[in-house]
């Protein structure tokens, strides 16, 4: 060799172990200039593009390298490697065969062709190759993975794991247990779950008491909702360490999954026990007994989290959860109560205005206060709803103004809650609306869209907007059901669920009708959702049914819809029906899921709009032809009415001392509202007052059961002195005790004043089976026209009002025409006698064209 080739050559080789790589190929192809056909410095050209990736120029040099030298076997094995790097596994297996046949002591050609044939699948084949390097070379440790590698893949476990072992004392920086395992959480970080599972397993080969490799194949297992095969990964780390808080702590997270509260919370005292300051420990104790219904320990728990950590947000949330469910369970909320939970998610979101978590705390707190808490305590909601919406920022927003909305509708200010709702409107067009929002839209808005206005496309486009999004989360939270294509035999099954199986509006407007379907069908099962104090009602109901179910298990007064999926599934159901729509989104859930071959809602409120593929019940007064593309279900409709009773009890009355009481003369005439807060508005109160108007001496008796009556009064007043009316002529009572009781003003009035843009329903069924003439504003929206669907089902015009001015106008006659109210009340006798039973009051008819509807469909 030429000296100053060689001097150069020498240069690139220092310079190529500095990592002056391109200063190195200089210096190398300075060589070749001085000596065109050195084969060494073509070598050593091929191995530096190899370490730069540059495949075409490496494969290039290595063959220049073996036309100068044909027995060159380092230049085969670096030609190999470059044939392998581009894919060309049968020319590298070509390569690395010449370089081991010129050096049959070449262990790194004989390691490369046992990695090629690895490549190929062909494991038995490679195997003996790494075992011939080994020969040659005993300590090198990336063999000794290779061959362990292949000796796993074709189930050699034992020989595999020795391998391994092996590789880990030949280099314990790369190869240990403790090495591997962190490459496992590298590849975890990466998202690279399968490499990642692949690494803490060989770890735990190498090392079998290897506990964080445990607890971290644990995690993984956990992510990918394999809980059990997490669960027992955990508990082998703690059988190795038994003094292993993190192992105590993520064991107790997945027994929560897995609501196996007793032993969660065994798992975070032993934590506390072994690190009495583990904030997460206390934090995550108290969640757990929160869930668990054990709110007082719960309660010390968090407050031991405040000590320990003064700013933890989601401590507070949770403490403001656990007041608040304390409040729910005692016998008679209190307003202390209610600020002791309401102070602490403000001071929650004080920390974190981002908390979601605490936005719902306040959401769900203020509205079942409005029915926990007495109406005279609407104020102080009012007050509490102002302060969320002033402080809940752009997180919290939605969850805020609806809440803001429910509590003014309630108290009976129904246009501030109108303004504030559309204001929110095209927000929740243009939002990406998180979990909990579509949850308190679904629950609280779409309830109230139907008080606040009467526009069908509107609040059909919106109802469907929101009802897509809650029946995505429905589809998440639930597995598919797959129903076996059974045939029908026999007469129908069918499940009827709801809450109301008691005093109730639903429960009085469907009873009569459940007792005659159990009189077609021995197959009639009922499914209560919600925990209540039974009463005479609810033993109506348990007595009709071949079933009454109750669920064994109550979170926070709620069933759990899986297990009353699963009874259903078992009842082998060809038709489930449910009473409560949107009011009790849990049924929403369920049916949802399509646990019987046919489902739908019926009765209890609006469409749910959560499928195509389920029905809802109507009439054709309520839904006329033409209305199907606003709705999601499938519409179905009776003959008649969409409802029938067979009437209703009511307590005895003597008219003439009724009124003495009141100060109402015989010959006056009396309107009577029975609407609540949330169903007056400034046009109802305005129309009531222009009929008090023109009929002299009338009076207005208003009866509702819940709302601010200094409000509603001052709404009254506020109209009456607007054109001069004397307040006196307006008389309030106040609630009765029981539906017996208060059905006796039936027969004091002499013309009940419907509700619009929400009708009346069960109200304008007690008027009417008490004869006593109604005046109704029909509109477009199902719920708008209840009394017209009635008035029409028996056969009666009068009292229909398509707009303000006509339902003044039928206000107006119906208290100036004695002859027509007779009339109208002759015809109301008639509709209840045997020979002239109308639909309305027939629900044995109703229930044999619902049974044979159902029929037909099922066919």
């Amino acid at each position: 060799m030429n000296p100053s080739a060689k001097t150069y050559i020498d240069a690139g080789n220092t310079l190529k172990e500095q990592g002056k790589l391109d200063e190195a190929i200089a210096n190398y192809q300075k060589a070749l200039k001085i000596e065109p056909n050195n084969a060494l410095a073509y070598n050593q050209t091929g191995e530096i593009y190899l370490l730069q990736g540059k495949m075409a120029e490496a494969i290039a040099a290595c063959q220049n390298a073996i036309k100068l030298q044909p027995n060159n076997a380092l230049a085969y094995k670096n030609l190999g490697n470059g044939l392998q790097a581009g894919g060309k596994i049968e020319e590298a297996i070509r390569a690395y065969s010449k370089a081991v046949e010129i050096d049959p002591q070449f262990a790194e050609a004989y390691a490369n062709l046992g990695s090629m044939l690895g490549i190929q699948g062909q494991m038995e084949k490679a195997i003996p190759y790494f075992q011939k390097a080994l020969e040659i070379k005993p300590n090198i440790a990336a063999v000794h993975w290779n061959l362990g590698n292949a000796l796993n893949k074709v189930k050699r476990s034992s020989e595999a794991i020795a391998c391994w072992q092996k590789a880990a004392e030949c280099n314990p920086q790369q190869f240990s247990a403790e090495a591997i395992n962190d490459r496992g959480s590298m590849c975890a970080q990466a998202g690279k779950f399968a490499e990642a599972m692949d690494n803490y397993q060989r770890a735990i080969q190498i090392k079998p008491d290897f506990a964080l490799a445990y607890i971290n194949l644990g995690t993984l297992l956990q992510k990918e909702g394999k809980i059990d095969d997490a669960i027992a990964q955990f508990n082998k780390a703690l059988e190795l360490k038994p003094d292993y808080l993190e192992a105590y702590a993520k064991l107790g997270n997945l027994l929560i999954e897995r609501e196996k509260y007793d032993e969660a919370i065994a798992q975070y005292q032993k934590v506390i026990q072994l690190q009495p300051d583990a904030v997460e420990a206390h934090f995550n104790f108290g969640t757990a007994l929160l869930e668990q219904g054990k709110i007082y320990q719960a309660i010390a728990a968090l407050q031991k989290v405040l000590e320990l950590q003064p700013n933890n947000a989601e401590a507070y949330s949770n403490l403001g959860i656990a007041l608040y469910r304390q409040f729910k369970q005692s016998d008679r909320g209190n307003l202390n109560q209610f600020d002791a939970a309401f102070n602490n998610f403000q001071k929650a979101l004080e920390i974190n205005p981002n908390l979601l978590a605490a936005h719902v705390g306040i959401y769900e707190l203020i509205n079942n206060s409005i029915i926990l808490l007495s109406n005279y305590s609407l104020e102080h909601l009012k007050k509490a709803a102002e302060t969320h919406l002033q402080n809940c920022g752009e997180t919290g927003k939605l969850i805020a103004s609806t809440t803001f909305i429910n509590v003014y509708l309630k108290s009976g200010l129904h246009q501030i809650a109108l303004e504030k709702f559309l204001e929110i409107e095209p927000l929740i067009y243009n939002s990406e609306l998180s979990e909990p929002e579509i949850t308190s839209l679904y629950a609280h808005l779409l309830f109230n869209l139907n008080y606040l206005r009467d526009d069908r496309a509107a609040n059909s486009k919106l109802s469907k907007l929101i009802g897509e999004r809650y029946a995505e989360l429905i589809a998440k939270a639930y597995s598919p059901i797959n129903l076996p294509q059974k045939p029908r035999q026999g007469q129908l099954k069918i499940g009827i669920l709801s809450a109301h199986f008691r005093r109730h509006s639903v429960s009085w407007c469907s009873g009569d009708i459940i007792q005659e379907l159990a009189k077609l069908t021995p197959h009639l099962y009922l499914y209560s959702t919600k925990q209540y104090q039974p009463d005479d009602r609810t033993q109506l109901f348990e007595k009709v049914a071949a079933k009454f179910y109750k669920p064994s298990k109550f979170t926070n007064g709620n069933a759990d819809g899986k297990e009353i999926v699963e009874q259903i599934l078992q009842d082998e159901l060809d038709v489930l029906i449910e009473l409560d729509s949107i009011t009790i989104p849990l049924q929403v859930d369920i049916i949802h899921q399509q646990p019987a071959r046919l489902c739908l809602s019926w009765l209890g409120f609006e469409a749910p709009f959560i499928s195509e593929k389920n029905y809802f019940l109507g009439d054709g007064h309520t839904q006329p032809e033409g209305v199907e593309e606003y709705y999601r279900e499938q519409l179905i409709r009776m003959p008649d009415s969409f409802v029938a009773v067979g009437g209703f009890e009511c307590l005895p009355v003597d008219r003439k001392n009724a009124r003495r009481g009141l100060r109402i003369a015989e010959d006056q005439i009396v309107y009577l509202c029975v609407s609540p807060a949330y169903k007056l508005n400034a046009d109802l109160i305005k129309a009531q007052v222009q009929i008090l108007k023109q009929v002299p001496d009338s009076v207005l008796i208003y009866k509702g059961h819940t709302g601010d009556l200094e409000i509603i009064q001052a709404a009254y007043k506020k109209e009456c002195e607007a054109i001069g009316v004397g307040l006196h002529r307006i008389k309030y009572l106040s609630i009765t005790k029981t539906e017996e009781e208060h059905r006796k003003n039936y027969k004091i009035a002499d013309v009940l004043l419907d509700s619009y843009p929400y009708n009346g329903g069960t109200h304008n069924l007690e008027a009417l089976w008490f004869n006593l003439p109604i005046v109704t504003r029909s509109g477009e929206q199902y719920l708008s026209r209840m009394g017209y669907s009635f008035l029409k089902t028996l056969g009666i015009s009068a009292g229909i009002g398509n707009s303000w001015e006509e339902y003044v106008d039928w206000g107006v006659k119906l208290g100036k025409d004695r002859e027509l109210r007779q009339k109208i009340q002759q015809q109301l006798v008639e509709s209840k006698q045997p020979e002239t039973l109308s639909p309305l009051w027939n629900p044995k008819k109703f229930a044999q064209d619902m049974y044979g509807m159902l029929e037909k469909l099922l066919k």
